[in-house]
């Protein structure tokens, strides 16, 4: 006898998916199908741009790690807010930004030795999981009590390949190009006592906002990054309700309140990423990557309906 399995049906008044995937649609069908078409572009600059490059680590780490990111968050900013989930999009709106900072702080100057760092800091977080693995090491040992009751972190295979990570990795931290750099990270744990920390902390800024500061970017962290932030952290009560005399009132789970600065700011932020990509790599693109702007996505930017959203879902008090 089969069993017939009878799913949830959502509260509406709190996540009402067909409502928010038709308004979306209705108001900003042209916003959704230019973060599309601005999407499709970057992932055609990514290997263009290599293409042109020296192919040094800088260029490894400024394309294939960090432009990629923001490809990759942009896509799933357009793959929320194209199914009305605005609340949500913010998260990868916010490491897109971060991403966007780490670009222009690299290519500002030093970008070699800033990529070095970046990947340096890489392979010591790699190297640390693998001490994880490793019997008798102060790393096994803090982390044991931890994971007592997860026995897939004691199969043989990971430990034998976490043996031969370790081995690869501290081949390539003995080499005169990051030995330096290494010695430098470790200076600075020992300094904090807390460990490792953010791989731009040894160069200098001592946080996201330090390097936003040193690219002339700190308005755009003080206003879009910190209201992304408090998304990240949940520490904005507002975002999920509304305090009243005696009332609450739930926002909906899928809304599209605060679309339009969202969609503005993430999408200025990645041509300005893109322009000083091409401005690096393939400046001869410059004029046009700017018609492509007007011909194509201004109007999208520029244009964006402002819609009123009424919420009513009370709930009365206890």
């Amino acid at each position: 006898m089969d069993i017939i399995k009878i799913g949830e049906n959502e509260f509406l008044p709190l996540l009402d998916r067909g409502k928010a995937l038709a308004d979306v649609k209705c108001a900003y069908s042209g916003q959704l199908e230019m973060l599309r078409d601005v999407t499709n572009y970057g992932t055609n600059l990514i290997p263009r741009c290599y293409g042109s490059s020296n192919k040094k680590l800088k260029d490894v780490v400024v394309l294939t790690i960090l432009l990629r990111q923001v490809v990759a968050m942009l896509d799933g900013v357009e793959l929320l807010v194209s199914n009305g989930s605005v609340h949500a999009a913010a998260l990868p709106s916010r490491a897109l930004f971060e991403a966007s900072a780490y670009i222009d702080w690299i290519l500002s100057a030093d970008s070699e030795k800033k990529a070095t760092y970046y990947y340096v800091h890489n392979l010591r977080r790699q190297r640390r999981w693998a001490q994880r693995f490793q019997k008798g090491s102060p790393e096994a040992t803090a982390f044991a009590d931890l994971v007592s009751d997860l026995p897939s972190l004691r199969d043989q295979n990971a430990i034998d390949q976490a043996a031969k990570t370790l081995k690869d990795i501290d081949r390539v931290l003995s080499q005169a190009a990051f030995a330096e750099v290494n010695q430098a990270f470790d200076k600075c744990a020992r300094k904090s006592g807390k460990g490792d920390r953010a791989w731009y902390v040894p160069l200098g800024p001592q946080s996201v906002r330090g390097i936003l500061s040193a690219v002339g970017r700190l308005a755009e962290y003080t206003i879009f990054y910190s209201i992304w932030s408090e998304t990240m952290h949940s520490s904005n009560y507002a975002q999920h309700v509304r305090l009243g005399q005696g009332t609450l009132t739930f926002e909906p789970i899928r809304h599209l309140a605060g679309f339009r600065s969202l969609f503005t700011s993430t999408a200025a932020t990645v041509l300005n990423t893109y322009r000083k990509v091409l401005e690096h790599y393939r400046p001869g693109e410059l004029p046009a990557h700017f018609r492509k702007y007007l011909e194509n996505w201004q109007k999208a930017l520029m244009e964006v309906p402002t819609l009123k959203y009424e919420v009513t879902t009370n709930i009365p008090p206890l």
